[in-house]
C-alpha cells in the first residue's frame, strides 16, 4: 500500500493495486504516474505476496488415500508423537485387524522413525499380528497345569474342527487359533479363550457347541 496524490484534482488515497507505473484516481479517473520512490515499495509488496502464496501452497496438507490415509488419520490423532508408537500400532490393529507390511512402512515414514524400530515393537509384543487374523481369536492355554489336564487333545480337536494349525487363520477369516503358555487361571484347565470369553474345564465334546456360538 502506498499513498498517492492526483495531479489533476489533488485527491489523496491509499493505493492497493499491483501496477507499478500508473494508477487511476478514484475521484476523477485521471491517470496518475506512480512516483519512482514508491515503485520499489509496490515491487516489494508484490514479492512478499508471491512468497506468502508459495509458502501457503507448500504447507497445504496433501490428502492421503488407502493405507497411507488410514495411518495418517491415527497418527494425526496422536499429534505425530513418536513416543506414542505402541498406542498408534494398537489403534491401527484394532481398526484393521492386523499390521500389513505397507502399514508398518507408512508408520515409519509418517512418524519419521526407522522401520526397524516399528518392526521391533510389532514383533516383541504378542498382541500384534503381522498376518491376517480372524474375526474371532481362539487362545488355548498350554501351560503345565493345562497340559496334565489334557489340553493336547483339546488343541488337536480344535485344529481338526477348524482345519488349521495353531498360529493360522481359517480361509474365511472367521477364526485364528493360538496357543499361549499361561492364561493365569490354571485351576480351571484346560482353558480355552475366544475373544474375551473364558471356558474352563473344557472337554473335546464341548468344542463344537462352543464354536457354534461364534458362527
Amino acid at each position: 500500500m502506498v499513498n498517492l496524490k492526483c495531479q489533476h484534482c489533488d485527491y489523496r488515497w491509499d493505493y492497493h493495486g499491483e501496477t507499478e507505473y500508473y494508477a487511476t484516481c478514484p475521484r476523477c479517473r485521471y491517470k496518475v504516474k506512480i512516483p519512482e520512490d514508491k515503485v520499489g515499495m509496490l515491487r516489494q509488496r508484490r514479492l512478499n505476496l508471491e512468497l506468502k502464496s508459495r509458502l501457503s501452497m507448500e504447507k497445504k496438507p496433501v490428502k492421503l488415500y488407502g493405507i497411507a490415509g488410514i495411518v495418517n488419520k491415527i497418527i494425526e490423532d496422536y499429534q505425530y508423537d513418536e513416543s506414542m508408537l505402541i498406542q498408534i500400532l494398537l489403534q491401527l490393529q484394532k481398526n484393521f485387524g492386523w499390521l500389513p507390511r505397507d502399514m508398518i512402512g507408512e508408520v515409519s515414514k509418517q512418524l519419521e522413525v526407522p522401520v526397524s524400530q516399528v518392526y521391533q515393537i510389532a514383533t516383541f509384543y504378542k498382541i500384534f499380528s503381522l498376518s491376517p487374523r480372524g474375526k474371532h481369536l481362539i487362545r488355548v492355554c498350554i501351560g503345565t497345569s493345562c497340559q496334565v489336564r489334557g489340553v493336547p487333545i483339546i488343541l488337536d480337536r480344535l485344529q481338526s474342527l477348524l482345519g488349521i494349525e495353531r498360529g493360522e487363520t481359517t480361509p474365511d477369516l472367521k477364526f485364528t487359533l493360538e496357543a499361549v503358555k499361561c492364561m493365569g487361571c490354571s485351576a480351571l484347565g484346560p482353558v480355552v479363550v475366544i475373544d474375551r470369553d473364558y471356558y474352563g474345564s473344557v472337554k473335546p465334546a464341548h468344542l463344537e457347541k462352543i464354536l457354534s456360538k461364534y458362527e
